[in-house]
């Protein structure tokens, strides 16, 4: 999925959405009772009747159904400036070294004329002759193998419909339709990309290659000259930039450094850090006038900030010459880190990880990894270039969050790191990740991970270490440059680069889950993939429920389908879910789930409506239970949620044709440490799961009264399910606890159970239950949801407990004496 990006004081308008990953579709519905999102029920639109009466009783066995269970994860996602994806220590992340640039493309060549070729993306933002010079490899088709130096590149006309024309030389076959290539190229240059810029009276900021401070680890620095008479020079780095909320409140001790020197006129550098705080006016934490000398000389300055919520403006770190000129390099803005906390993280991205205790932690930069080396993933953060990969653009602002600081962080929440492998990584590449990640320390990149503190092999660290090649590379149409449209060349790509890992020195086959990309929605493509030997343990999809989001008229007209969606996915033999288990079975690997949420971007509701039920204890309680069923059905192990931040996204309303809309995806939190720190329902759900499950699933049956509904067809996402059930239970053990979790998908009855088998509870039993009085409730404006904890004293299995209707509950008990 991909985020919306934000400016200094508006968000801007939506970035392009993601093909879906079911089919969206639109459909015209009534939008009728609208008021009554704040209630349980329409007068005129009333759930369908439940089927069965009488008592129902859960029984929970002994058998074993799932071993080697593993809590669910968390998409990472990407950096950003200006809203929750702030998750840095550093907050001057997005070139803080001031470093060049490098670009990694893949393109298919869909017309070709001798020795060029073009492709068919008419979107492509390059100018002419961006990719000359630039060095080609084509990897797939009749030219396989061929490589060399582009001669040059021109733009399509308009009217053709097409995207750029590549010009390769010294080629022995010419390239054919369906071929597909890598472009490699290097920018060095634009120190200043990332940061705003303000120049006048002839001042000039530019890029300095040569003299560079020997303490920096990068190869460029930033020129600031406003030496002459009314000059100045200055950049900014802007940060927490969304109008009116605020998604970082300075609170605790923060290192401000750089570095810089005197190179011209009164030498003097004026650097500042305030936030424009709205109603308390401009609070400046730090400035001060520099006197710099001929020489470079390291900067470094403390203040204390004590932020309460309401400081709400854009923070700015400002760098200015004035009468002077300087170089500059190595800035960086730093939060105190917590004693527990030994990451790059900020201390309160860490206190939610932890709360979540994921199984996994999954870290895709949405396009800030995807044109990157695994040496420049591995360089420092003032060493590190920012990498671009699409073709619709022709400037990359941000550095990645490195692959050290992300294992670092996974170490400290006690999660396995699931790494998604830039597609453009050659099978030599590839080779030394592994080395990376594995090797000794006397080894070239066993060195490499030591020189960043981390001696012993991740492989020591970590019981697994999952790497996926590509993210989602079937969505070329959201990534041009990262996607291959086509499953074969896909798979074979796969094919070579999982092969040279397997063929490494220090592979080993249990610590590593290598996975290839699947396409959820359709089953073909993903068992064209797995027909060729791609050398992969898993293949993964991405199963998004509720896609549009058309009628609003009741909450039965939204939470039925939703509810029921799950179930007709994973649980009923024609699901897709189900469909893809039996795909990755047959071809003897294992199915993963990378990314999965409600995929709401689209459709006909109004916004009042989608900012009640996208954000929802209902619409979390509906995607925990969707991870559970495809963990106890289909036997998905490996499972990430989309995603730790992001705010909101894009919203296409066919009714509001340019309007700019959003809706509250894809993150599970509202702020981390922000104006509010707090989580939407989607965290606390999976929070609940995460401390139920444990490595081994039990067997659960229902036996008396199992009370279901028949969904009739919805025009959200076209659901019709009949005999959809209203309790769902999944069971789990350590071998001393036994944990169950039941959910109650009444929309507005309560459910009352009985208890029974070798494993049922007895005694006092731990409830941990996550409800609201309204389905709709979220938390964006206060905190109404939250997962509510109690004890059952002595409890007897023969009497009823009641579940409320929207309920997820989780009961664990003390067990002795049963082998499972």
């Amino acid at each position: 999925m991909t985020m919306l990006f934000n400016s200094h004081k508006l968000p801007k308008p939506p970035a392009p959405q993601p093909v879906p990953q079911t089919a969206t579709r639109v459909i015209s519905a009534t939008l009728v009772c609208l008021l009554v999102l704040l209630t349980v029920s329409c007068s005129h639109s009333q759930p369908a009747p439940a089927h069965g009466t009488g008592p129902t009783t859960i029984s929970i066995g002994t058998k074993v159904i799932r071993s080697g269970v593993r809590r669910f994860g968390m998409n990472l996602s990407g950096q950003t400036f200006y809203d929750s994806g702030q998750m840095m220590r550093d907050l001057t992340f997005r070139n803080p070294g001031f470093e060049g640039e490098i670009w990694q493309t893949i393109l298919q060549c869909k017309v070709v004329k001798g020795d060029s070729c073009a492709d068919n993306d008419e979107w492509s933002g390059w100018p002419a002759d961006f990719a000359k010079g630039a060095r080609f490899e084509f990897f797939y088709g009749a030219a396989k193998g061929q490589s060399g130096i582009v001669s040059g590149s021109t733009v399509a006309a308009e009217s053709a419909h097409q995207g750029v024309w590549v010009s390769f030389s010294g080629l022995s076959v010419h390239p054919q339709v369906g071929d597909f290539y890598i472009l490699r190229m290097k920018f060095p240059g634009e120190a200043s990309a990332g940061w705003r810029l303000d120049q006048g009276g002839g001042g000039k900021i530019d890029t300095e290659f040569h003299d560079i401070s020997s303490s920096s680890p990068g190869k460029q620095a930033l020129r600031l000259e406003a030496s002459g008479p009314g000059q100045w020079a200055s950049v900014i780095s802007d940060v927490d930039t969304w109008e009116g909320r605020s998604f970082v409140q300075l609170k605790g001790t923060y290192t401000f450094s750089f570095r810089a020197k005197g190179i011209g006129g009164n030498n003097s550098l004026t650097a500042s850090v305030a936030r424009l705080a709205g109603a308390h006016g401009n609070m400046t934490y730090f400035t001060r006038p520099i006197q710099l000398t001929p020489s470079w000389k390291d900067f470094q300055f403390t203040f204390g900030a004590h932020e309460d919520g309401t400081f709400i403006g854009p923070i700015l770190v400002t760098f200015a010459a004035r009468g002077g000129s300087v170089l500059l390099d190595d800035a960086s803005l730093v939060e105190s880190a917590n004693p527990d906390n030994p990451t790059a993280f900020r201390n309160a991205v860490v206190d939610r990880l932890r709360e979540l205790h994921p199984g996994n932690l999954r870290y895709m930069d949405n396009g800030g990894t995807f044109g990157s080396t695994i040496d420049n993933l591995i360089a420092p953060p003032f060493a590190r270039q920012r990498a671009g990969y699409s073709e619709g653009n022709k400037d990359q602002d941000n550095i990645a969050v490195g692959l050290h600081e992300f294992l670092v962080l996974c170490k400290a929440v006690q999660t396995e790191p699931w790494f998604v492998v830039p597609m453009v990584t050659s099978p030599a590449e590839m080779r030394n990740l592994i080395e990376y990640l594995a090797g000794a320390p006397t080894t070239p990149y066993g060195q490499k991970r030591a020189a960043l503190g981390q001696s012993a092999p991740w492989t020591d660290v970590f019981p697994q270490i999952h790497l996926e090649l590509g993210n989602e590379t079937w969505n070329w149409g959201s990534f041009p440059g990262e996607g291959i449209p086509d499953p074969k060349a896909y798979a074979t790509r796969v094919s070579e680069v999982f092969g040279a890992a397997r063929t490494a020195p220090y592979f080993g086959a249990s610590k590593f889950n290598l996975i290839m990309d699947g396409w959820f929605a359709v089953p073909w493509w993903t068992e064209q993939e797995l027909s060729v030997k791609s050398y992969a343990d898993t293949i993964d999809i991405a199963p998004y429920t509720f896609n549009g989001f058309n009628d609003a008229s009741s909450p039965e007209a939204i939470f039925g389908p939703m509810f029921a969606e799950p179930e007709a996915l994973d649980s009923r033999p024609s699901g897709i879910v189900a469909t893809d288990s039996k795909l990755a079975a047959k071809y003897g690997v294992k199915l993963g789930v990378y990314e999965v949420n409600l995929g709401t971007t689209d459709g006909k509701a109004p916004p009042s409506a989608v900012d009640a039920a996208i954000p929802s204890v209902g619409a979390g309680i509906s995607t925990a239970d969707h991870m559970l069923l495809m963990l106890r059905d289909d036997g998905v192990i490996n499972q990430a949620f989309f995603c730790l931040p992001e705010y909101a996204n894009g919203f296409k309303n066919p009714n509001q044709p340019g309007a700019r809309l959003f809706v509250k995806l894809w993150g599970s939190v509202v702020d981390m440490g922000g104006q509010t720190n707090r989580v939407r329902p989607s965290f606390l759900a999976e929070e609940l799961a995460n401390s139920a499950i444990a490595g081994k699933m039990l067997e659960t049956t229902v036996t008396g009264n199992d009370p279901t509904w028949d969904q009739p067809e919805s025009p959200n996402g076209k659901i019709k399910l009949n005999g959809a059930h209203l309790l769902q239970s999944f069971a789990f053990t350590d071998g001393s606890h036994v944990n169950l979790v039941l959910f109650n998908l009444s929309r507005n009855a309560p459910l009352p159970v009985f208890f029974s088998g070798p494993a049922g509870p007895h005694g006092d039993v731990h409830l941990s239950l996550l409800t609201s009085p309204k389905i709709t409730d979220g938390n964006e404006s206060a905190q109404t949801v939250a997962i509510k904890h109690d004890t059952l004293h002595n409890l007897n299995p023969a009497s009823p407990y009641t579940l409320p209707p929207y309920s997820m509950a989780v009961l664990s008990w003390d067990i002795s004496g049963i082998h499972f």
